[in-house]
């Protein structure tokens, strides 16, 4: 990957970039993003799940989305997926999980 590239990659790609998407989002998406992002730092999630929620959070950090975040209703597509993937993995959810992305 050049340089360049993977510069651009770590902008938009990064635990800063999820934490500024986050800020952004309404709080329902925000609590399933955090809780997407639990799972994959679950050590009993598998790692075939784990590539499904990278796929999932890396479309709901990405610049350019389905439908632009600044649009009215722009966080549709982001709260669609996310959503989707937790109906999906909802095994795997523990009460503990549910109960640390409600607090933060």
């Amino acid at each position: 990957m050049s340089s360049d590239r993977h510069t651009a990659y770590q902008r938009n790609f990064s635990d800063a970039a999820f934490q500024k998407k986050l800020r952004n989002a309404t709080s329902l998406l925000r609590e399933q993003a955090i809780l997407l992002y639990l799972l994959l730092r679950g050590k009993e999630t598998p790692a075939l799940v784990k590539v499904s929620i990278i796929g999932v959070l890396g479309y709901f950090v990405c610049p350019v989305d389905l439908i632009p975040d600044y649009l009215p209703f722009g966080f549709t597509d982001d709260l669609s997926a996310v959503t989707a993937m937790l109906c999906i993995l909802d095994g795997y959810i523990t009460p503990e999980m549910r109960q640390r992305a409600k607090e933060k």
